[in-house]
């Protein structure tokens, strides 16, 4: 009777040794199994993650930049990427008409710009603009018509007749250091030769 007991005890004690040794050997390729499963469902679809950057890209293309006048009762407020257009112009008509050495403007199109406060405008007709002792950059604008406030006398934007899409904003208007700098140099020969070297930035060079 012990003897029985015994045997059984052993025998039990057997199939316990193989069962465990089975969980061993099957064990981790169930958690491994188990594991690859997870990481594969927590694996972003390729095609969101990239639609997403896309638009993370877009959503730092677009930026709101805001322009005024002196006393503030004239403002541009535009909403988009980089100005399609920057240009520096050294033309008289410029220099006049900015009360310094060159002038510098972006442009940008209509749909992005919002202008609020109240303007006097001041209209250079082509025939007027071609009929200057010196060349000038209205003349190639087709004429223009430059927009100033009525309080402190800035000029913040202005339109040309050849480009009636855009609107031009005058870059101090921004009052920002890291605007994008001018791509377009113009009428250099009417440059003040002590202001810059207009002919050594990298740019094009337009006479």
């Amino acid at each position: 009777m012990m003897k029985t007991t015994r045997d059984n005890c052993f025998r039990a004690m057997q199939i316990a040794i193989m069962a465990a040794a089975i969980l061993a050997v099957c064990g981790p390729k169930v958690y491994v199994t188990a594991q690859d499963t997870t990481q594969a469902a927590q694996t972003p679809d390729s095609s969101k993650t990239n639609a997403a950057d896309t638009q993370s890209d877009q959503d730092i293309a677009i930026k709101t930049r805001k322009a005024s006048c002196n006393c503030g009762q004239l403002r541009v407020t535009v909403k988009g990427p980089d100005p399609e257009r920057i240009s520096l112009c050294h033309c008289n008509l410029c220099q006049k008409q900015s009360g310094s050495v060159f002038a510098v403007q972006a442009r940008f199109p209509r749909e992005q710009v919002t202008i609020e406060g109240k303007s006097t405008a001041w209209k250079l007709p082509l025939a007027k603009a071609n009929a200057t002792e010196y060349r000038n950059c209205v003349s190639l604008g087709g004429g223009g018509t430059f927009h100033f406030c009525p309080v402190c006398g800035s000029t913040v934007w202005y339109t040309a007749d050849a480009d009636e899409a855009r609107i031009g904003v005058k870059i101090g208007a921004f009052a920002a250091p890291t605007f994008p700098a001018p791509k377009i140099s113009g009428f250099e020969e009417y440059q003040h030769p002590w202001a810059m070297r207009a002919a050594d930035l990298p740019m094009e060079h337009v006479k």
